[in-house]
């Protein structure tokens, strides 16, 4: 007796299948693709980390100084490791507030409202400024004193390293740049 198939039966019911060659090309190719893409992502992922800081930062920069114009009176932004007073740290990366700072002294004294707080985050990037630890924005917008250049790295990165100039008229810029034109310092 002669097997024969039976032509009434729909498609979705016959069985079908790949080739172990078919199937062993298909398998080299995902994992040709897969090895070259996780490290890309790896690396967007990276990159991701070090934009979010930097828009953080200016979104507080720019934040301090529409509340130092707003509140007729000065607003301190400044590194803060424990979130409620200004203090020194190695870099900013470590947290930082804003205050309004009623009496002008430029430290956060009991009854000066605290405006916003950044926790320190544990992503790798370091942002450093060199000395200076606080910005201050007068009524009118001005942060005076020397333009401040705050410098973001990622450590297995440097190529990548951006810094936020801030102005004396209290206008922040992005650069790729050190003040002097030369690349920027991570180390």
């Amino acid at each position: 007796m002669e097997w024969e198939m039976d032509m009434d039966i729909p498609s979705f019911l016959r069985q079908r299948g790949l080739t172990l060659l078919e199937l062993m090309s298909t398998m080299s190719i995902a994992a040709v693709l897969t090895t070259t893409a996780i490290p890309a992502f790896t690396g967007l992922v990276q990159r991701n980390h070090l934009t979010t800081e930097i828009n953080t930062f200016i979104a507080h920069l720019h934040h301090a100084r529409s509340e130092a114009v707003k509140r007729g009176h000065r607003v301190v932004m400044c590194r803060s490791p424990d979130g409620v007073n200004c203090g020194i740290t190695e870099g900013w990366h470590k947290g930082w507030i804003t205050f309004a700072d009623t009496n002008a002294n430029r430290e956060r004294d009991a009854g000066e409202s605290l405006l916003r707080l950044e926790s320190g985050k544990d992503n790798g990037i370091t942002i450093t400024s060199g000395r200076r630890r606080k910005v201050v924005y007068q009524a009118t917008g001005f942060s005076p004193g020397t333009n401040g250049t705050y410098t973001f790295c990622d450590p297995d990165h440097p190529e990548w390293a951006k810094a936020v100039i801030l102005s004396n008229s209290g206008r922040t810029r992005l650069s790729e740049t050190a003040p002097d034109g030369g690349p920027l310092n991570c180390g």
